[in-house]
């Protein structure tokens, strides 16, 4: 994982339009062939003429389709993989042969869903295009004419459907597409003797079906001849559609099936110079893309085709894509997560879908999106135990296809220092965890993420335990002091000739060490103490609370006299000296160590035991 990116056939360009494309494709590929990132790279790797000619067109008109047809997709997956053919002929091999077969229902659907001559004819009275074909306007005719003489038989109908709905306006009938199905399975239901109703239903039904006869044998037809007439194209144009793309061109509804493989030959192969759709990358391709006005906070610039296709040959195919990016969240729209690493970004869009659908089984619908996003992102960080970049990261949203309306593009980076600190297994397991602060639990790595102080929540949650127990993770607390210590430590004015950065590994570093010094301090504490310590801890607490440094290191040395253990007594009060008292940035996180030890009791929390303060 990480690192060999630039040597795999598919990888990010640096615009999040033409990446979100990208990873629509890896998406595409993934829920209909089953296939992952790593294995759709292999297979680019091995023939990508195959991929782009044969497999992608299938994949992405099967789901356009809707269809559910799964051992369609075996038989494709496997004339593809035997084929040679290349290029077009590959892709008119699939067009005809499996495109053609996905999408048979829905055509046959949207033929037959025309419950009215009228529908299919023109101002002039002439049969539109797309319905060009004499005996389907007749037998359309003859259906609408005898659902008409139904209407004598309204109450019996109305009886049958058991609701109440007007079925007629006038003489001219109201029955739709599903109606008709209903009455058929009821109507072979029904054991009555033979009348008037009944007869001039089943008239109207068997005109129905023999309808519904004719379209699939003109549609079976189409696919094994592998072609219509041009005069034909309209007729048997593929039933796509997209809200998203509006009229681009296959799915503009005055491109027939002739026209549709074109485009889509076209498309595939990067010719810009086919259509002016295909020339540039703005409004014209959809109303989704902005002007660099409307992006203030992401890198976006106007995009010019011809210098993108010497780099992106198949940069159509990922711009088609650009939905298949996106995960749907309820409530909250589609969102899609963003970093500059393909990988990295399949792996965390694959984890955010996993939650949003673990919250849809739950009936969750009040979805936090920054925590379940940045869950994601730790997930796969501990998964996979790579180091990605984490500063360059975005959540775009939109609400609705339809209007293509933008939410915006939320940058969620987190700077150098936060990364450095998120990217430590150790570190990060131990902030990844939610405390009781009051009537609520807080998410310390989400607040370490908002960059948000840890002091204040470790502080009221101790308060909270003192009250009503119990306490949280001891090596939970400490880590949190520790890491807001060194963030207050980063904070104050540097010397004029420190280094500008800082090494990740230091910064590490010392909190490790931040967190040994409070934990060896917090056992000692503890331990001189003993069963007197609970008496402490209001004093202490209030000094805190009050910011009082000289009065907090008092109390304790004062109590301090009393305790036995010379080196105990060393070492701690080495520790008022250096880490309270000489401590201006941080002072409270080392003093709230000492209270940890006091509410939470003398078990060890850490690692080795060592160290001294002096």
């Amino acid at each position: 994982m990480g690192g060999g990116e630039m040597d795999e056939p598919l990888r990010f360009t640096g615009n999040w339009f033409i990446d979100a494309g990208i990873l629509g494709f890896v998406n595409l590929m993934e829920e209909v062939y089953g296939w992952d990132l790593t294995k759709l790279q292999e297979k680019l790797r091995e023939d990508p003429g195959k991929v782009y000619y044969g497999y992608f067109p299938f994949a992405y008109f099967y789901k356009l389709s809707g269809s559910e047809k799964r051992n369609l997709i075996k038989k494709a997956l496997k004339e593809i993989e035997q084929s040679n053919e290349k290029g077009k002929r590959l892709l008119e091999k699939v067009w005809w042969n499996f495109i053609v077969e996905a999408f048979k229902d829905k055509w046959i659907t949207w033929k037959l869903g025309k419950m009215h001559e009228k529908e299919i004819l023109d101002k002039k009275g002439k049969l539109k295009p797309e319905y060009n074909d004499e005996k389907y306007r007749e037998l359309i005719r003859r259906r609408e004419e005898a659902l008409n003489k139904l209407k004598k038989c309204e109450s019996y109908i109305q009886s049958i459907f058991g609701k109440r709905k007007k079925f007629f306006d006038g003489e001219k009938h109201k029955f739709t597409l599903e109606d008709l199905e209903f009455l058929k399975d009821t109507i072979l239901q029904r054991h009555e003797k033979s009348d008037d109703c009944l007869r001039l239903i089943e008239e109207a039904l068997k005109i129905h079906k023999e309808l519904k006869e004719y379209l699939k044998t003109l549609w079976e037809k189409v696919r094994v001849d592998h072609g219509v007439l041009a005069d034909k194209s309209r007729f048997f144009r593929i039933p796509v559609d997209s809200s998203f793309y509006k009229n681009y061109l296959f799915f503009n509804y005055s491109k027939g099936i002739l026209e549709q493989l074109e485009d889509t030959w076209n498309l595939i192969e990067g010719n810009a110079e086919y259509s002016e759709y295909l020339s540039k990358i703005d409004k014209t391709l959809s109303k989704f893309l902005p002007s660099d006005s409307e992006f203030p906070n992401i890198s976006y610039t106007p995009l010019r085709v011809a210098p993108l296709l010497k780099q992106l040959p198949h940069l159509f195919v990922y711009l088609l894509n650009f939905l298949n990016a996106f995960t749907s969240i309820p409530s909250v729209g589609r969102v899609f997560f963003y970093s500059g690493d393909l990988e990295f970004t399949y792996y965390v869009n694959k984890r955010l879908k996993t939650f949003v659908e673990q919250a849809s089984k739950e009936d969750n619908k009040n979805i936090n999106l920054f925590k379940i996003t940045w869950q994601a992102v730790i997930d796969i960080l501990v998964e996979y135990k790579s180091k990605w970049a984490l500063e360059n990261m975005y959540l775009v949203q939109y609400r609705k296809v339809q209007q293509q309306d933008l939410i915006g593009v939320e940058y969620i980076g987190i700077p150098k220092l936060h990364a450095s600190i998120l990217l430590d297994d150790t570190i990060r397991d131990a902030l990844n965890t939610s405390i009781r602060v009051g009537d609520e639990r807080k998410w310390l790595l989400e607040e370490f993420l908002k960059q948000k102080p840890l002091y204040p929540l470790v502080q009221m949650h101790l308060w909270t335990s003192i009250k009503t127990g119990p306490i949280a993770s001891l090596r939970t607390l400490l880590y949190a002091l520790a890491v807001d210590a060194k963030l207050k430590e980063r904070a104050k004015p540097e010397p004029v000739f420190k280094p500008i950065f800082e090494n990740p590994d230091r910064v590490v570093q010392d909190i490790r060490e931040f967190y040994e010094a409070m934990n060896i301090a917090r056992l000692n504490i503890s331990r001189a103490l003993g069963e007197e310590r609970k008496r402490y801890i209001h004093p202490l607490f209030s000094a805190l609370r009050k910011h009082n440094r000289n009065a907090f290191v008092n109390i304790l040395l004062k109590a301090l006299t009393k305790a036995k253990e010379k080196e105990t007594i060393k070492y701690l009060t080495g520790y008022l000296i250096n880490r309270i008292l000489l401590n201006d940035p941080a002072w409270e996180d080392f003093a709230l160590a000492l209270l940890v030890g006091l509410v939470g009791g003398g078990s060890y929390a850490g690692s080795r035991m060592e160290s001294s303060e002096d």
